[in-house]
């Protein structure tokens, strides 16, 4: 892949079009990039592997009055592998959302709950990824704000991860998703409300999304440190309408045999933030730490 094409993606991708807000927004999983696990051509292994993942942020540049810190928590059992061409895997992730508007500066706000499976198929050199995610949102502690917001935007999904050579070999994946929204639901409850408040981007009325993510990260030295840049889309469709978020992150990551550790800076933009019971956009910056395991992820 010639480096001025990538260029011109990372140039237009933030400008373009991620909505909505699904927990694993910011990484690539695929259980098939980790050999560690490996097994046989023609056999087959049950409960082959298993990892878990965890970060920790805060929105100390740019935030509304909902967001202040941020955790993020996820864990996958695979359930099987066959070939290291097939594998299912059953994941669950959570992005928990905390305000500033307690005596401590961490009240907790917000929830997002995603779990599900996803199913890979090797095919040459790329990959294909279909599955089902049940997603929701719950707030937490916010009877004293008169409002509550309850979300629920399951989806059936496939993507598509092809790997090119930038700098060193693979160390670019380009994922092309789709994901098809088959049960939804948006209960909001607040005072001083109009029915206009209750019509604006219902998150019930979501029917399909489309997204574009790229992950480039360099060969780690030899103490284990390199590089990350990770810019998204996503263009989601509202019954007639469509809506548009993006986000980029980047920061160092440091690889050992057991995990990688990031520590990044990440911007984002929510046409709703799927917090507050009368929708608002939102722009995020966060920094940030994350564990991960060292291969399977990106």
């Amino acid at each position: 892949m010639k480096p001025w094409y990538v260029f011109i993606i990372l140039i237009l991708l933030p400008a373009a079009i991620s909505a909505q807000r699904p927990a694993e927004r910011n990484f690539l999983h695929n259980p098939l990039w980790n050999e560690r696990h490996h097994v046989e051509e023609g056999e087959s292994r049950y409960m082959n592997s298993f990892g878990g993942w965890g970060g920790f942020g805060n929105f100390g540049l740019r935030r509304d009055t909902h967001h202040l810190w941020h955790q993020d928590l996820g864990a996958f059992i695979e359930l099987y592998r066959h070939s290291d061409r097939r594998s299912l895997v059953f994941t669950g992730q959570i992005e928990f959302i905390a305000d500033p508007h307690n005596d401590i500066n961490f009240n907790p706000r917000a929830i997002f709950w995603e779990e599900g499976f996803m199913y890979t198929w090797r095919g040459g050199d790329y990959f294909l990824q279909l599955g089902f995610y049940h997603r929701c949102k719950h707030d937490i502690d916010n009877l004293d704000r008169g409002e509550e917001r309850s979300l629920i935007y399951s989806s059936l999904w496939g993507r598509w991860l092809q790997p090119f050579s930038l700098v060193n070999s693979q160390d670019l994946i380009l994922a092309l998703r789709y994901d098809r929204y088959i049960i939804t639901w948006d209960n909001r409850i607040f005072e001083n409300s109009t029915q206009a408040d209750f019509d604006r981007s219902r998150w019930d009325e979501l029917s399909s999304g489309f997204s574009v993510n790229l992950h480039w990260q360099s060969n780690p030295d030899r103490m284990g440190n390199g590089y990350y840049i990770e810019p998204r889309i996503w263009l989601s469709r509202l019954q007639a309408d469509f809506r548009v978020n993006h986000g980029i992150n980047a920061g160092l990551n440091v690889r050992t045999e057991g995990a990688e550790f990031r520590v990044g800076l990440e911007y984002e933009y929510l046409h709703d933030s799927g917090i507050p019971a009368e929708p608002s956009d939102v722009h995020l910056i966060s920094f940030g730490i994350k564990a991960i395991p060292a291969f399977g992820i990106r």
